[in-house]
């Protein structure tokens, strides 16, 4: 024992490490900064609410616990802290403490889980049957299998990526996971008989802190329910209390007693309030709680609903399980459970299985169903029940969404704890089928196999934990500060971050997304803002350029990771042509209005309202020349005077289906005879935004240059338009077509 506690301090001072080193080398991930900002509404306010107005009841019990870390920088001056982010690293210091507890606390409720039924286990083994000897060498290794197996299961935490990288960010899953210990331990306790009251309050509890913590652990109630219902049955049944006649409440299964009324009652108190709580946090696509006049109950059973999607489908499932398990360290140990625990019910089955039929009859059937039934009556089927239903939750009913590992993170010391009792089982059956050597006493063999173990497996996950070191967040805090060192006082900033932007600059002018915004909106029907700082919407890339043109200097600061997932290619064309990279760092991107650009216009001058094969509208455009010169119109003739090199026409497309094909828009000056003179053609935003990504309803500004032939004489012109496809060069159909070749006439030019 002395060893083992020698070996769990070394584990736990690794584990506070390696930790320690992850939150001192990292940037803060995407949600941190939203994190910090709720703990810094906590110190202002009493309460999470965010500048927006939102209540953000993500991670409500960790964002108190941060709060007095973030009380420590909140008041100093952003210039003070700004350049290293210290201030907000010091807000990760919760999660690295509650990481580093739960190490520990992994190998004390392991040995606990385990240590009654694996002694009363061991005792029936060599007291009924004939094949375990007390001489065994596998009767001692299984007496201190709890200690062995806490041992392997909390060092494989302590080294895991994932304890790593949540033990070591100012989010809530470190502390989710200790409360989720704390429940499953808890309910077993009070599940196996003889099922003491307090330790399934205790679970009832856990639960409640775990609910405000993360949502997400709801997922959990089900399948705990289920376990302790069945372990509780068949832990009653082989104690032989059931045998008895007219058993007192105290003797029967938990769920049968009398107080099981008080506790259903508790557990649905406690999963309503966390319903609550989660709905007053204005779930996405979902009013404020109150304002719709909706019933309290329909209004929170849509609060669950909406997050689920019931369904079983095979690849969904695969592809899971391959998400979840893909990683090196994951798999290996998966593999490793799985064939452990088939190896070990063959050696079983070998040794049990009856030389001949006559036999097998001969044997007594009742002692030996009794047996697999003390078998079953144990702390591993309770894991392996729990964990192995919130697998089966999480891809039958739970929306694609959240069918992410993050959501399983919490769930990770429960298959530690799996893993590591199926690997030692099986060490325990070798053993027993006669491989061992007399060299060794049973307690330092299992103490070097155990440790052999963790050696395998930590060098397994080393390249993974390396992985997460190396793969940087992007570094808002440092692309904050380098547009707060250049600010002007007429600048303006644009970013998707907004959280960010509050902490290191202080202010956003504007949130920017223009794919799937709705997950990010409030007021999405009225004057959407972001759900965080309540910065305005800009959503698309007309109002990206409106927003340009509202402002001497704007700054657009994005990452590599989400500029390609959340913006399309107008957007990126629309930045490209009218802004300038100025800065980049660890994925992290600030763009600035080019000081020399020409604007875009923000709606067209001169309207057209032509309609292309059904599926596009010409809305209009706008015509500008260069060298620059005043454009003045009548209707649509312009007069211009030469010399003019270039004709810089903006198109303001607007499609009405989504086009089939990426078609090539054309760009024609004719005389007076109808003669092409000048001709350009080209994909839409120069191939950035080719019409097939299109999406109905949204305005496309297209800017196209057409080039004049030098020696162009005065004289009257004609500007035509259209698009084709280019495989064919048929041309898409104009409706109420007066050309007879489908090109629309945009206007005539006077050219003096």
């Amino acid at each position: 024992m002395r060893l083992h506690t020698i070996i769990i301090f070394g584990l736990t001072l690794a584990g506070f490490g390696l930790r320690l080193h992850y939150l001192t080398t990292t940037h803060p991930f995407f949600d941190e900064y939203t994190t910090v900002l709720a703990a810094r509404q906590i110190l202002a306010h009493g309460w999470p609410v965010l500048p927006s107005g939102l209540f953000y009841e993500h991670g409500l019990l960790s964002t108190y616990l941060i709060a007095p870390f973030t009380a420590l920088f909140v008041n100093t001056p952003l210039d003070d802290w700004q350049p290293a982010h210290w201030g907000l690293l010091l807000s990760r210091w919760p999660s690295l403490l509650i990481g580093t507890l739960t190490i520990p606390l992994i190998y004390t409720l392991g040995r606990r889980f385990n240590r009654q039924q694996s002694i009363a286990n061991n005792q029936r083994l060599t007291s009924n049957l004939p094949t375990f000897q007390p001489s065994n060498p596998s009767t001692s290794f299984r007496t201190g299998l709890p200690s062995s197996l806490s041992l392997l299961a909390t060092g494989l935490f302590a080294f895991s990526p994932e304890g790593m990288v949540w033990g070591g960010r100012a989010r809530m899953y470190a502390l989710a996971t200790l409360l989720v210990l704390l429940a499953v331990f808890w309910a077993y306790r009070g599940a196996a008989y003889p099922a003491p009251a307090r330790y399934r309050w205790g679970a009832i509890a856990a639960i409640l802190a775990a609910l405000l913590t993360q949502f997400g652990v709801l997922i959990l109630v089900p399948p705990l329910v289920v376990s302790m219902i069945i372990v509780g049955w068949l832990s009653w049944r082989d104690s032989g209390v059931s045998s008895q006649i007219n058993t007192p409440h105290a003797s029967r299964p938990w769920f049968l007693r009398p107080a099981i009324f008080l506790e259903i009652l508790a557990l649905a108190a406690v999963v309503g309030i966390g319903i609550w709580v989660k709905r007053l946090g204005q779930p996405v696509g979902m009013a404020a709680l109150g304002s719709e006049g909706e019933p309290l109950l329909s209004t929170l059973l849509e609060t669950v609903t909406y997050q689920t999607a019931f369904a079983l489908n095979g690849a969904v499932i695969r592809d899971f399980l391959a998400e979840q398990f893909g990683p090196p360290h994951l798999f290996w140990l998966a593999m490793a459970t799985l064939v452990s625990l088939t190896a070990a019910l063959l050696i079983w089955l070998a040794k049990k299985w009856p030389r001949s039929m006559s036999e097998w009859l001969r044997r007594n059937t009742i002692h030996n169903s009794q047996l697999i039934l003390r078998l079953l009556a144990s702390s591993t089927l309770f894991l392996w029940l729990t964990f192995g239903l919130i697998l089966l939750e999480m891809v039958t009913v739970l929306d694609p969404f959240r069918q992410n590992p993050r959501y399983l993170v919490m769930y990770l010391p429960l298959f530690y704890l799996i893993a590591a009792r199926a690997i030692l089982e099986f060490g325990i059956w070798i053993l027993d089928f006669g491989f061992h050597t007399p060299r060794l006493t049973p307690h330092a063999s299992q103490t070097v196999i155990t440790l052999a173990l963790l050696i395998i497996f930590t060098t397994l996950s080393l390249p993974d934990l390396r992985l997460a070191l190396v793969t940087p967040e992007p570094a808002y805090e440092a692309a904050f500060q380098m547009v707060r060192d250049n600010w002007e006082p007429d600048d303006a900033l644009l970013t998707m971050n907004t959280p960010a932007a509050a902490l290191y600059h202080g202010q956003a002018d504007g949130f920017t997304v223009q794919v799937d915004a709705d997950q990010f909106l409030l007021n999405k029907d009225s004057a959407p803002i972001d759900r965080w700082l309540g910065a305005p919407w800009i959503g698309t890339a007309a109002d990206f350029n409106a927003a340009l043109n509202a402002h001497p200097r704007v700054w657009f600061v994005i990452d590599t990771i989400r500029q390609p997932v959340y913006f399309r290619g107008d957007w990126q064309a629309m930045v490209t042509s009218q802004m300038e990279p100025v800065w980049s760092q660890d994925n992290a991107l600030v763009y600035r209005t080019r000081p020399d650009r020409i604007p875009l216009p923000t709606q067209p001058e001169i309207l057209v309202n032509a309609t292309l094969g059904e599926t596009i509208e010409l809305i209009g455009y706008t015509l500008q020349t260069d060298p620059p010169q005043p454009v003045t119109s009548r209707s649509t003739v312009f007069n211009l005077q030469s010399p003019i090199s270039n004709l810089n026409l903006t198109f303001f497309w607007q499609p009405l289906h989504p086009p089939a094909t990426d078609y090539t828009v054309f760009l024609h000056l004719r005389d007076q005879t109808n003669t092409t003179l000048a001709q350009r053609d080209g994909l839409s935003l120069a191939g950035n935004y080719p019409s097939s990504r299109w999406q109905p309803g949204e305005t496309v500004i297209d800017p196209f240059s057409l080039t004049l032939p030098p020696d162009l004489s005065p004289g009257q012109y004609t500007l035509w338009a259209g698009m084709y496809q280019l495989d064919t060069l048929e041309r898409l159909t104009v409706a109420n077509d007066a050309s007879r070749e489908n090109a629309i006439l945009l206007g005539e030019i006077n050219y003096q």
